[in-house]
């Protein structure tokens, strides 16, 4: 019997353990289970916020909404020691629709019109000046005549690389930082943009609208009235130096070379590849920056990111519909712009000079195989000499090959093309969506290609080429604003490749300069000694080259320091004009040095002493 209890007692301890152990088993499987949850749940909220966070970081640079513009340094001196004597502005348009042709592009709400008094106030201001027939601005001949002033409302919610309602406010806003900045110092409010005299100001232009609406909201903005723009016949503002040999050779090394880098990224390529099936009407793009592009336009007006079609396929009536469709959107293109560029071009070409010939020969062969859509064969001629116009330097066998091309350039397919083009999509059961994500990658692959651009030699030197005119254009309203005092103020309504070009030109380093948002805005400030004491005989002297400076704001940031030529500068500590408690340095740079740079040493990395000879013996040993 002793022996049983004992048995007995055993097994109940080892029954008691077992029942322990089940009951801890238990709790902890139970415990695990409850946690897991909330774990990955705080863990997705984490990668949320982070993605969202970068999307909106992205948002706000490219995109740069009218409310994030706001004042920097600009006007920021020593004022009991500096008399501001001119300043010169050079700007990228606001925001516009996109330059391709996207799947349902034309229902993109780029014609919402923001809430803003500053933009009905200007709104008012041009219906009040053209009440009585067309305002003054555009109502007299020449290059912008008949231009609207306002963004049309078009068929389409989203016109094709037309300025949209949010892009005239943001030009609006940057007018009125120039207003805070220099409205006191250059009487901005009597200032005199009418192009009858240069005592006020001079205001230029490239012939697009949305170039030229920048234009006249900012000029609104900093004066409150508008201005009479002078047309710039280039994007780059080359005025007189613009054929150059050189410009297409290095062109085709720098296409080059970005076709290698994103050959070496493989991921972003495919990325790249499927974000344009979704994207385009014509799945041939596989640019990054036109991808960018046609992004931005759905980030900046707050339009849902869109997805790919699944088994879906179009039948005969719709694919009709679909080519009818798409004509008719592409035949509103600015055709009126279009015209007058060509009948001006038309007027300046000589039919009789090596490139007439050239063109002459071309047309003939090709023009019994492409009728243009709607146009004659006059019309096909104004085509071909609108771009070598543009591309004086194209060799001949380049010739045939933008000839080839032109219907797709101007957005004026023939219908045989259209039919060649045209693929009926296929039965597809994957969908695929435009994400955040995509787009965090796709900017991160090139701001890495902006740091390539920048430190890229080629691209350097074909900056220096296509900025010249621009610069030089530049320097010489500095030293007249020196010794004629006037003008006083100076725009130059250009595009982002106008700012890119100048930005290496001068330059300057930071791949984020060189990455151009909409608005962008660069400014020249001139400035003269105010203590002209002689120190000798103790009496006010005249001033000399060596009383001037400048200096150069970007954003509102001073890049002075950063200039490649500006060596010697002065340095003064100021306050900040928005936040009093902040302090600063800012700089000046002599006059003598941008002359001396534009004069002598702006072809020195050619090994030549002018542009002609930069553009010759490069363009050759390339």
């Amino acid at each position: 019997m002793k022996f049983s209890f004992q048995h007995r007692a055993f097994y109940c301890y080892i029954g008691m353990s077992i029942w322990i152990f089940f009951l801890i088993t238990v709790v902890y499987k139970y415990i695990t289970v409850t946690d897991d949850p909330v774990a990955v749940k705080l863990e997705h909220n984490e990668y949320t916020f982070k993605i969202d966070s970068k999307y909106r970081r992205i948002f706000h640079r490219a995109c740069n909404p009218p409310e994030y513009i706001v004042r920097g340094s600009e006007g920021v001196v020593e004022s009991d020691s500096w008399l501001l004597q001119g300043v010169l502005v050079i700007t990228r348009h606001g925001d516009r629709g996109p330059l391709t042709h996207l799947k349902g592009g034309d229902k993109l709400p780029c014609d919402n019109v923001p809430v803003s008094a500053l933009l009905q106030s200007y709104e008012e201001f041009v219906l009040n000046a053209s009440s009585s027939g067309r305002a003054w601005w555009v109502a007299g001949p020449g290059p912008f005549h008949n231009f609207p002033s306002l963004p049309r409302t078009a068929t389409t919610h989203c016109a094709l690389g037309q300025l949209t309602p949010k892009g005239l406010l943001q030009m609006i806003t940057v007018g009125s930082i120039l207003r805070e900045a220099y409205a006191e110092k250059l009487s901005l409010d009597n200032m005199e943009l009418s192009g009858k005299k240069d005592a006020g100001g001079i205001a230029y232009s490239t012939r697009y609208r949305r170039t030229f609406q920048s234009l006249q909201a900012l000029s609104w903005g900093g004066t409150r009235g508008a201005a009479a723009a002078r047309e710039a016949h280039s994007v780059a503002f080359c005025f007189r130096h613009c054929a150059c040999n050189a410009h297409h050779t290095l062109a085709k090394k720098i296409s080059m070379q970005a076709k290698a880098r994103l050959e070496s990224h493989p991921t972003i390529k495919e990325l790249i590849k499927k974000l344009s099936k979704v994207l385009f009407e014509s799945q041939e793009y596989t640019d990054a920056d036109v991808v960018r592009d046609a992004l931005l336009a759905y980030m900046c007006h707050d339009a849902p990111l869109p997805c790919s079609q699944t088994n879906k396929k179009l039948n005969i009536d719709k694919q009709r519909k679909f080519r009818s469709e798409t004509l008719r959107n592409l035949l509103e293109v600015d055709i009126d712009t279009l015209n007058m560029e060509l009948d001006y071009i038309n007027n300046q070409l000589d039919f009789n000079n090596e490139i007439g010939r050239k063109a002459r020969d071309i047309i003939k062969p090709l023009d019994r195989h492409k009728q243009p859509l709607d146009f004659d064969a006059q019309m096909e001629r104004e085509k071909l000499l609108y771009y070598q116009q543009r591309y004086l330097d194209t060799d001949y066998d380049d010739v045939v090959i933008v000839k080839k091309n032109l219907d797709a350039d101007f957005n004026f397919p023939n219908e045989q093309d259209f039919d060649e083009e045209y693929r009926e999509p296929t039965d597809s059961t994957e969908q695929f969506c435009v994400r955040k994500e995509h787009i965090i990658s796709i900017f991160a692959y090139l701001e890495w290609s902006y740091r390539q651009d920048v430190k890229d030699v080629n691209n350097r030197r074909r900056s220096l080429l296509i900025a010249y005119g621009l610069i030089y254009n530049i320097v010489q309203n500095m030293i007249r604003m020196i010794s004629e005092n006037k003008p006083k103020f100076v725009v130059y309504s250009g595009h982002d490749k106008t700012l890119q070009a100048l930005i290496l030109a001068l330059g300057l380093n930071n791949y984020q300069h060189y990455n151009i948002q909409y608005a962008s805005r660069m400014i020249f400030e001139v400035y003269r000694r105010k203590d002209l004491m002689d120190e000798f005989k103790f009496t006010k002297r005249k001033a000399v080259a060596q009383d001037f400076y400048f200096r150069v704001v970007y954003n509102g940031e001073d890049v002075t320091d950063e200039i490649g030529f500006c060596k010697s500068t002065i340095v003064m500590k100021v306050v900040d004009p928005v936040d009093d408690r902040r302090t600063y340095n800012t700089y000046l740079c002599p006059i003598e040095s941008i002359v001396r740079f534009i004069h002598d040493d702006y072809f020195a990395g050619f090994n030549v002493s002018n542009y002609k000879d930069a553009c010759a013996t490069y363009g050759k040993r390339v």
